[in-house]
């Protein structure tokens, strides 16, 4: 009776074993790695003048994305050089180096702008108008449409992450900064309004980052940003990475 009892539950358990559906085996999926190869064109904020440590955004940016899982490499070309406004970019741009750079790259930063507005500031100091801005800010547009345009002949799918403007002249122009931020406004709005006519440039303000913030985020010059200033732009930049790679 026993030994009937036995080979029946050794019946069931055989039969159990046999239906119960095995445990699925683990897919493990290979991490996707991936390798940025960045070319960083424009000015001095390209440059990293005021960080000389970290060099600026674009050694802050690149160090923060290799330490990424999914990152394979980081591989830079900083373009960048202390003075350039919108006409030496453009020369850069004719450079057979610079161009090829470019035609590698899949990612591509860019400040420049300041130095065009500063030129302003420098001509007229005296006798400062709304319209010397007006008439430097048409210049500009049409430069800077350049610049995307030729980037784009150059590199039609790379993401550009192109830097606005900021004011660091908060605590130089005293009752005139209220004059000065509205020019400085409508410069970034039309630089985001052709911004937004090119596929894949996104445009980064930082106006608000550096407002009323200039003693602890500006370089002893007061113009360019310390290294907490680059860190807050390397932080807005890999921002805008993530959401649009």
């Amino acid at each position: 009776m026993i030994i009937g009892v036995l080979a029946i539950l050794l019946v069931g358990s055989l039969a159990i074993y046999h239906y119960w559906p095995a445990e699925p085996k683990q897919k493990h999926h290979p991490i996707v790695t991936y390798s940025y190869r960045i070319v960083a064109l424009g000015d001095s904020l390209t440059q990293g003048v005021g960080d000389e440590k970290n060099h600026g955004y674009v050694g802050m940016t690149s160090a923060a994305l290799q330490r990424q899982k999914s990152v394979k490499k980081v591989s830079v070309d900083d373009l960048g050089h202390l003075g350039d406004t919108s006409t030496d970019l453009l020369n850069v741009l004719k450079r057979p180096q610079a161009r090829q750079s470019v035609r590698q790259a899949n990612t591509i930063f860019l400040t420049i702008g300041g130095n065009d507005l500063v030129r302003v500031l420098r001509n007229h100091f005296m006798d400062l108008s709304t319209s010397d801005f007006a008439a430097q800010q048409k210049i500009f547009s049409a430069h800077l449409e350049q610049v995307f345009s030729e980037l784009r002949k150059l590199n039609p799918n790379a993401p550009i992450y192109y830097f606005g403007l900021y004011n660091p002249f908060e605590d130089y122009l005293g009752k005139a900064n209220r004059d000065f931020v509205p020019i400085l406004n409508r410069w970034n709005a039309n630089s985001k309004k052709i911004t937004g006519q090119y596929k894949k440039i996104i445009f980064i303000p930082t106006a608000d980052i550096f407002k009323g913030t200039g003693s602890t985020l500006l370089y002893e010059d007061h113009f360019h940003p310390n290294e907490k200033g680059y860190q807050k732009l390397s932080a807005r930049l890999l921002t805008a990475i993530n959401r649009h790679p």
